[in-house]
C-alpha cells in the first residue's frame, strides 16, 4: 500500500499544505499595509475605554500584540517564512548528508569506525546551544554592520551544517550494511560497476529511508527554531529600536513574522498577556504534530515493506534478463571439458 493512501499521512500533509500555501496566499490578498489592527477606544467624553493588547475572542480570533495587530494575522503571514525555512534547511541538510554519507560508505570499515566516534558527540551536543554560540554574535551584538541579507544566509549555512554529520554518518552507516548483501556481491561480479550499483539498488533502497529522515529534519529544524527564538535569535534578521536614546536603551525586533522571532520578540508578555506569545508557540506545535503525523505513516510504511521490497524486485528483475544459473552451469562444463583434455 503506497503511503499516500495513508490517512495519517495525507491528515498531516493537508494541514503542512494549507499552512505553507495558506501563508503565500493570504500575504498576498492582505499585505501589511491592509494588516488588521486595532486602535485606541474612546468614550463620548473622548476618555480612553479600551487600547491594544486586546484579549482573544474579545475582538479578534487571537487578540493583538501591544501595537494593535491581530496576532492571527502575524501568524498566518509569518507560516510561509517559518514552513519555508525549516524545509530548506532540511533539505539541505539531507542533500549535503547523502552525498558526503554514499562517499564514506565506500571508504573501508576501519575508516566508518573512525568517523563515528568523530562525529558522536554531535548526537549528544546540544544543537540550540551550538547555534546560539555561533548566531548570537552575528545577529545581535553586530547586527549593525552586517546586511540583512547576509544574516539570513549565514544563520541558514550555520543551521545546515550543524545537522550534517548525524545525516552523514547514519546515511553511510545503512549504505555500508547495505552493501554487505550477497546479490551486491553477485552484482559485482557481472560487471556492476560503483556508480550502477549507487544508482540501481543503493538509492532505491535508501528513498523510503530518506524520507523518513528528511521529514524527522524539518521536525528537528522546527525545535531548533523555537529554541533559538526564545533566546533572543531572530533567523529572518535583526532590527534595533532605541526606545530612550539618553540612557541608550535599545529593543531587538524581528524584521519578518517568523514564528520564532515573534517568540523572542514578545517573550517578556508572559508576565501578563500570554496569548501574545501562545499564538506563534500553537502554529509550531501544528506544525510539528502534523509532521510527526507524516513520519509515523512513512515508518509504517516502510516496515510494511521490509525495507528491502524494491531492492528485491529490482534485482529479481535482473535475474529475468541474465540467466546467471545457465551461465554458471556452461561455465563449469567448459571448464570441466578442459580439465579432462590436459
Amino acid at each position: 500500500m503506497s503511503v499516500w493512501k495513508s490517512p495519517l499521512f495525507l491528515f498531516g500533509f493537508l494541514i503542512i499544505l494549507t499552512m505553507f500555501f495558506g501563508s503565500i496566499i493570504y500575504s498576498h490578498y492582505v499585505p501589511d499595509s491592509k494588516k488588521p489592527t486595532m486602535i485606541i477606544r474612546y468614550d463620548e467624553n473622548k476618555i480612553p475605554i479600551d487600547s491594544p493588547p486586546i484579549e482573544p475572542f474579545k475582538e479578534m480570533p487571537f487578540g493583538t500584540d501591544r501595537f494593535g495587530v491581530s496576532m492571527l494575522h502575524k501568524v498566518i503571514d509569518g507560516a510561509k517564512y517559518t514552513l519555508g525555512f525549516a524545509f530548506l534547511i532540511a533539505f539541505a541538510r539531507l542533500l549535503a548528508g547523502t552525498i558526503l554519507g554514499l562517499i564514506f560508505s565506500q571508504f573501508p570499515k576501519s575508516v566508518l569506525r573512525m568517523l563515528n566516534k568523530l562525529f558522536d558527540s554531535f548526537y549528544y551536543a546540544p544543537a540550540t546551544i551550538v547555534a546560539y554560540l555561533i548566531l548570537y554574535p552575528v545577529l545581535q551584538i553586530f547586527t549593525w554592520s552586517i546586511p540583512k541579507n547576509e544574516q539570513t544566509i549565514f544563520s541558514f549555512l550555520v543551521l545546515v551544517l550543524i545537522a550534517v554529520p548525524p545525516v552523514m554518518i547514519t546515511v553511510a552507516s545503512e549504505t555500508s550494511k547495505y552493501l554487505e548483501n550477497e546479490f551486491i556481491s553477485s552484482v559485482k561480479i557481472l560487471g556492476g560497476r560503483r556508480l550502477h550499483i549507487m544508482r540501481k539498488h543503493v538509492l532505491p533502497f535508501l528513498k523510503p529511508r530518506l524520507s523518513i529522515l528528511y521529514s524527522q529534519q524539518v521536525v528537528s529544524t522546527l525545535l531548533l527554531l523555537a529554541h533559538l527564538g526564545v533566546l533572543k535569535v531572530f533567523i529572518g534578521g535583526t532590527d534595533i529600536i532605541t526606545l530612550d536614546p539618553l540612557e541608550n536603551n535599545t529593543l531587538p525586533v524581528a524584521m519578518i513574522n517568523e514564528w520564532s522571532s515573534m517568540i523572542g520578540a514578545y517573550i517578556y508578555e508572559l508576565r501578563g498577556n500570554t496569548w501574545v506569545i501562545y499564538t506563534p508557540l500553537a502554529g509550531f506545535a501544528v506544525a510539528i504534530l502534523a509532521m510527526n503525523f507524516m513520519v509515523e505513516a512513512m515508518k509504517r510504511q516502510y516496515l510494511a515493506q521490509g525495507g528491502y521490497t524494491v531492492t528485491k524486485r529490482l534485482f529479481r528483475k535482473k535475474k529475468m534478463t541474465v540467466p546467471v544459473k545457465k551461465m554458471t552451469d556452461e561455465q563449469f562444463e567448459r571448464i570441466m571439458k578442459t580439465g579432462s583434455e590436459g
